[in-house]
C-alpha cells in the first residue's frame, strides 16, 4: 500500500481531545489510564465484545440510522434510490465527519483534492441541484383549463367523448427547457456518483 492509500485509510487522525470534566468522562479517563480502554466492555474477551457491538447494542442504539432514512417506506425505483442513498452518504460524511475537523485535509495533495471535490459535491447536492429542480418544475408549460385541453366529439355510434386538443407545438420545442435542465441534472449526478466510487477510500475516519 503506497503512502497516499495509507493516509486515505487512516486520515492522519488528530490527538485525542481533552476530556470534558464530567463524571462519565472521568470514569472513561480512569479506565483508559488504568487499563488502556475507554469502555468497561473493552475489558472482556474480543469475541464477547464483538457479539455485544454487533448483536446487542444495535437493538437499543442502531447504527447508520440517518442513512437508512434515505430509503423511504413507500416505493421508489432503484434508479432514483441509487442517487438519493449515495448522495446521503456524501451529505452525512460532510456534516458528521468532515465538518468536525477530525482529519487534517491539508496533509497531502490527494487529501486537499478530495476535500475540494467533497465541498463542491456537497454544494451541488444541497444547493445547486435543489435550485435546478425548482427551475425544472417551473419550466413545464402551464396547464390550460380542461375545457381548452379537450374538445367534445362523437364517435360513429353517437357516443360523446373528449379528444385532446393539439396545440401544434412540437414536443421537442415545447419541452426544450425541461429536457435541457433534466440532462444537466442527470449528467452532474452521474459525474458525482462516478467520482464518489473512485474516492470511496477517503470516506473513513
Amino acid at each position: 500500500m503506497d503512502e497516499d492509500k495509507f493516509l486515505a485509510r487512516n486520515h492522519m487522525l488528530k490527538e485525542t481531545p481533552d476530556k470534558p470534566q464530567n463524571t462519565f468522562s472521568k470514569i472513561r479517563g480512569y479506565l483508559y489510564e488504568k487499563y488502556g480502554v475507554w469502555d468497561v466492555i473493552d475489558l472482556f474477551p474480543y469475541r464477547w465484545r464483538m457479539y455485544y457491538y454487533n448483536y446487542i447494542k444495535p437493538i437499543y442504539k442502531p447504527n447508520n440510522t440517518r442513512l437508512r432514512k434515505a430509503i423511504p417506506r413507500t416505493w421508489k425505483d432503484i434508479s432514483h434510490l441509487m442517487v438519493d442513498v449515495n448522495f446521503e452518504f456524501i451529505k452525512a460524511f460532510y456534516e458528521d465527519e468532515y465538518s468536525k475537523d477530525i482529519v487534517d485535509w491539508t496533509g497531502t495533495e490527494s487529501h486537499k483534492e478530495f476535500a475540494e471535490w467533497l465541498e463542491l459535491s456537497y454544494k451541488w447536492i444541497t444547493q445547486q441541484k435543489q435550485q435546478l429542480e425548482k427551475d425544472l418544475e417551473n419550466a413545464y408549460p402551464p396547464c390550460k383549463p380542461l375545457d381548452e385541453m379537450f374538445q367534445p366529439i362523437e364517435d360513429e355510434n353517437g357516443r360523446k367523448m373528449f379528444k385532446m386538443v393539439d396545440d401544434g407545438i412540437p414536443y421537442d420545442v415545447k419541452y426544450a427547457e425541461v429536457n435541457r435542465i433534466e440532462k444537466l441534472i442527470d449528467d452532474k449526478d452521474t459525474e458525482i456518483l462516478t467520482e464518489f466510487v473512485k474516492r470511496r477510500h477517503y470516506f473513513w475516519t
